[in-house]
């Protein structure tokens, strides 16, 4: 951002709709009419909310800093992460090799690009909100504030929404669980290498891994569940 991000009570509300109801909207209209319509309110509040209330994604493709430290820390555990990924795989027995380039093309780069900006936003409104008049405690409560409205949104959006269609890794599997807890790590460190580069770029490589390389070994495809089939 060209100027420190000052969010106002505007953008709590907004949060915590987002947090608190947007999983829920995005469950009902899964159910109601497949993955595709609230995939697409989602990745549009990500990219809306950002510009219009932030002023800016956080992508800048020109003059890009050099990553920092964190980022290369990220990219280490998304690798172990990954590896666990293969170990616990679910392979698709017929796999359609078109979807499979499709959803490799596109949702991997649209999700991987866009998620983030509405899991920092939320967590920066709360963080930053106030900042120049809390003292030390109460700058302490809303970065913890902002860090549970950060795991709620992320926890509930996966387990009502993508959890439901997304199935490249066994979860009852000890090392899928451990997939899990890994990708949930993952996740905090977005705020990390954010807060240190004020690059979404250096947040979309590691997801963007994350996103593709089970594609490879699993076969799956996002197709047949954008428009209500097979969920």
């Amino acid at each position: 951002m060209k100027k420190p991000w000052k969010p106002d009570r505007l953008d709590i509300f907004i949060s915590l709709v987002m947090t608190l109801l947007f999983p829920l909207l995005a469950s009902l209209l899964l159910d109601v009419s497949g993955a595709l319509i609230p995939m697409i309110l989602y990745y549009g509040s990500a990219w809306g909310i950002s510009i219009w209330r932030r002023g800016s994604t956080g992508y800048h493709l020109r003059n890009l800093k050099r990553p920092p430290l964190s980022f290369y820390i990220h990219v280490v555990i998304i690798v172990i992460i990954l590896i666990l990924a293969y170990f616990s795989r679910i392979i698709v027995l017929e796999p359609v090799v078109l979807g499979i380039i499709l959803t490799a093309l596109l949702w991997t780069v649209a999700n991987a690009s866009s998620e983030q900006l509405l899991w920092i936003y939320i967590f920066d409104t709360w963080d930053l909100y106030g900042r120049d008049h809390f003292q030390r405690r109460g700058r302490i409560i809303m970065r913890i504030m902002g860090l549970l409205m950060f795991t709620i949104f992320v926890g509930t959006i996966h387990t009502m929404y993508w959890a439901k269609f997304l199935h490249t890794v066994n979860p009852e599997l000890t090392i899928g669980m451990i997939f899990i807890i890994g990708t949930s790590i993952s996740g905090y460190l977005h705020i990390i290498v954010w807060r240190k580069s004020s690059e979404m770029l250096y947040t979309f490589i590691p997801h963007y891994l994350l996103n593709l390389f089970p594609l490879f070994w699993t076969g799956y495809s996002i197709l047949p569940y954008l428009l209500n089939h097979g969920i």
